[in-house]
Formats: C-alpha cells, sequence, structure tokens
C-alpha cells in the first residue's frame, strides 16, 4: 500500500503536477487523521466497555450483599418475635402459680438475657470505597443511595441500646429476681441446697415484684424498638436493592 502511495508521488513529482500533489498530499494527511480517530475511538469504545463490565460486577455484588442484610434483618425479626412470645407465654404461667415447675420456669426465662442484633454486610461495600471502585457507578443519584443505605445501617444505634439494657440493667435483675435460688443452680444441673442457705424463689412474691416487671418492660420495650428499626432499614435496602437491578437491566 505504501510503495502505492509513493508511487503515486512520483508520478505526480515527475510530471511537475504540483497542484494536484499538493492536493493527494492532503488527502493522505487526512486520511491519517482519520485513521487516528478511528483507532482513538475504538480503544475509548473498549475503555468504556470494560468500565461498564466492572461497574456491572460492582452492582450485582452490592445487590447480593444487600439482599444479605434483608435476610439477616427478617430472621433477626422472626427470632426476636419468637423469643418474646415464648415469654409472654411463660409470664402467663404466673396466674397459676402452685402449677409452675420452679427449674423449668426459670430456665424459660433464660429467653430474658438474649438478644438478636444487625449487622450490616458491608465487605464488598468497604473495599470499593477504599480502592475507589465506586466511581465505577455512573448513576450519581444510584451512588449516593447506595452510600446513604450503608451510613445508615452502620449508625443505627438502637442495637447498641438494647445490648446495653440486656448487659447493665436485665441481667442484674435476672439473677437477683430469678437465678439467684436453689432453683436457679438447678436448672445448670448444679444441687446447692446442702451447701447454702439460699431461699426457694418465691414465684408468687414475683407477682409484686416491681424490679421483675421493669425486667420484662425493658425487655420487650428494647426488643420491639429493635424491630421497628429493622424494618425502616429492611425497607430502605429494598428500594436500594430495586434501583440497583434496574440500573444492571439498564446495562446489560
Amino acid at each position: 500500500m505504501f510503495k502505492f502511495f509513493r508511487h503515486i508521488r512520483k508520478q505526480l513529482l515527475t510530471h511537475s503536477k504540483f497542484s494536484q500533489y499538493l492536493l493527494y498530499a492532503i488527502g493522505e494527511i487526512v486520511l491519517v487523521v482519520i485513521g487516528i480517530l478511528i483507532a482513538l475511538q475504538l480503544n475509548n469504545y473498549s475503555e468504556y466497555k470494560k468500565e461498564r463490565e466492572k461497574e456491572i460486577a460492582l452492582l450485582t455484588n452490592l445487590s447480593n450483599e444487600i439482599g444479605l442484610d434483608i435476610l439477616q434483618i427478617d430472621n433477626n425479626t422472626q427470632l426476636s418475635q419468637e423469643r418474646l412470645s415464648r415469654l409472654d407465654s411463660t409470664l402467663q404461667l404466673l396466674q397459676q402459680t402452685d402449677n409452675i415447675d420452679k427449674p423449668s420456669f426459670i430456665q424459660q426465662s433464660f429467653q430474658f438475657v438474649i438478644d438478636q442484633y444487625f449487622k450490616s454486610n458491608s465487605g464488598i461495600f468497604d473495599e470499593a470505597v477504599s480502592s475507589g471502585k465506586m466511581s465505577y457507578v455512573q448513576n450519581e443519584t444510584l451512588r449516593q443511595n447506595i452510600f446513604d443505605y450503608y451510613r445508615n445501617a452502620r449508625e443505627d444505634d438502637n442495637d447498641g441500646t438494647a445490648r446495653l439494657v440486656t448487659d447493665e440493667l436485665i441481667t442484674p435483675i435476672f439473677v437477683e429476681t430469678l437465678f439467684l435460688n436453689p432453683e436457679g443452680f438447678s436448672s445448670l444441673g448444679l444441687n446447692v441446697q446442702n451447701i447454702s442457705d439460699l431461699q426457694s424463689i418465691n414465684l408468687e412474691a414475683l407477682k409484686t415484684n416491681k424490679d421483675f416487671w421493669k425486667m420484662v418492660l425493658l425487655k420487650f420495650g428494647s426488643n420491639r424498638e429493635q424491630i421497628v428499626q429493622w424494618q425502616q432499614i429492611k425497607v430502605q435496602a429494598q428500594k436500594v436493592k430495586k434501583q440497583i437491578e434496574e440500573e444492571l437491566t439498564n446495562l446489560n
């Protein structure tokens, strides 16, 4: 091809056709420029395609990660509701204290010191932020919504409050009112009746024990507040997940 162009140039110069040679030279330059522009366009398209592939992979992983958060919230909610239901059934036994098996009652009451806690699955998001990969997400509104979701999921202090209530308020009351007696130790497989002067638990007196009912109030209140907060996080998670899936549909 280059030999062909050189041959044409040689013929034009030989026959002193300078004007035609000039037009030819300009045409050749234009062809070179067009070739460069086409090459740049192809390179830009290739880079754009690679970035969109990375964006699709990132959004897919984030969607899966947020999906795990939703499943965790559903599981936590179910377990908490079931625990509160069991505690309510245990409390109803106090209507007829004469028929209560004390060690069994105490064993069931251990539900007072058990909680569920939500921790967002943010490994993919954290890595994307630290490495700058969140810039792959072209949709600025979606990118901001993803940041907002993870910030809200982390800043929720409701679980921290529930943990504090259980550790510092409920547990001491539980030990004092339900566990610190022969039946309490018996629920752990320990027989201390012959080596201690602990009095047997008085379930009838428990019905008027304000500390006991304070524990009940704290437990049901904090756990139900957790459930409400989890549901708010779930609504936001579902919304962001739907937006991500819509964006993936547009990209594919």
